[in-house]
């Protein structure tokens, strides 16, 4: 029986069709967020984009931690936490880097093109407060009694009640000397694949490998052509995903029967809601890579190939009208086989 498409989808939106929600010199950010996508429940995801010597001035979100992963450029962070602790390191295509909840951090755009990095939430209407405004905010003579300075040092600086979101500096950024532990940063794609099968590979960053993750972790999945990520669903985590380069085609099964079925093509998103059964086809002719968001920091997976082969034949005869001796050619599978198809 032929697919059918679906039309009016609630879990997948294109996300290049938003206009930048937030705009400056030094570049712009595409939110999706509840507003967009009502599904939404406890994530949501940015895009942002810095020009050259572009600055995403420092901030901080009272109310999320916060995983980019970065899609392309070069840049240096830094992550001022408590405890007076400063992480600064360099993130290249493939790092990703994680931001407690409340921690000052900011992004400058090290190289001569644009810098991208998609950025994961764990709630679905995340708030930020920024430097910019803070300081203008305050008292110019609390701001001296603070750092020990002349009232007229605040005073000259421009006041501005709305951030400044995103600048630019007037000469090339050079990258400081980094911290020697990164404790916030992982080079994600350059690590050994999880799971590596014909149909695809999958490599990992969850509480394991990177533990002062909080909530969320982040997965990217490579599926090869004709490759699959057999139908399964994670019983502790919703999945936000986004396609960075080919194409795909998932199917989702919601409780009670009805069912999504949408094509992805580059830089579109899906919102996938803890248990609910889904898979993932690679439709193109190339390579489909996806970043893949979980609102935990260990999710879990159940997939049909250990799921069916848990119980007796019996019991999926009993289900299909057959006989048992039909579901004797099924192969028993103990563990999933997450990634199938291929070649």
């Amino acid at each position: 029986m032929a697919t059918v498409l679906q039309t009016g989808l609630q879990h997948h939106h294109t996300l290049a069709s938003l206009a930048p929600q937030r705009r400056a010199p030094g570049g712009y950010r595409i939110d999706l967020r509840k507003d967009d996508m009502p599904t939404l429940s406890g994530m949501s995801l940015s895009l942002l984009t810095l020009n050259p010597r572009g600055i995403r001035e420092p901030h901080w979100h009272p109310n999320a931690v916060e995983l980019g992963y970065c899609l392309q450029g070069t840049a240096v962070m830094t992550i001022f936490s408590p405890g007076n602790n400063h992480d600064t390191f360099t993130i290249n295509p493939g790092d990703i880097a994680f931001v407690p909840m409340g921690a000052l951090h900011h992004i400058a755009n090290t190289g001569d093109t644009e810098f991208k990095m998609l950025l994961c939430f764990d709630n679905d209407n995340p708030e930020e407060q920024e430097v910019s405004s803070g300081v203008s905010a305050m008292p110019d003579h609390v701001m001296s009694q603070t750092f020990h300075i002349d009232d007229d040092f605040f005073t000259h600086i421009r006041h501005n009640d709305r951030a400044i979101f995103a600048s630019l500096a007037k000469e090339p950024i050079i990258s400081p000397q980094p911290t020697m532990v990164n404790r916030y940063r992982m080079g994600l794609e350059a690590s050994n694949p999880r799971v590596q099968t014909p149909g695809g590979t999958v490599k990992m960053s969850n509480g394991f490998y990177l533990p002062t993750l909080e909530n969320l972790a982040l997965y990217t999945l490579i599926l090869h052509r004709h490759g699959v990520r057999e139908p399964h669903w994670h019983p502790n985590a919703h999945e936000l995903n986004y396609l960075i380069s080919g194409r795909a085609r998932i199917t989702l099964v919601m409780p009670g029967g009805p069912t999504e079925t949408f094509d992805m093509k580059a830089g579109d998103a899906s919102f996938l809601p803890r248990g609910y059964l889904h898979y993932i086809e690679n439709t193109g002719h190339d390579d489909a890579h996806f970043a893949i968001f979980f609102n935990h920091v260990f999710p879990s997976d159940i997939g049909f190939s250990g799921g069916l082969s848990a119980f007796p034949d019996q019991v999926l005869a009993s289900l299909f009208g057959v006989t048992p001796d039909y579901f004797k050619k099924l192969p028993k599978i103990q563990e999933d086989v997450l990634v199938a198809g291929g070649g």
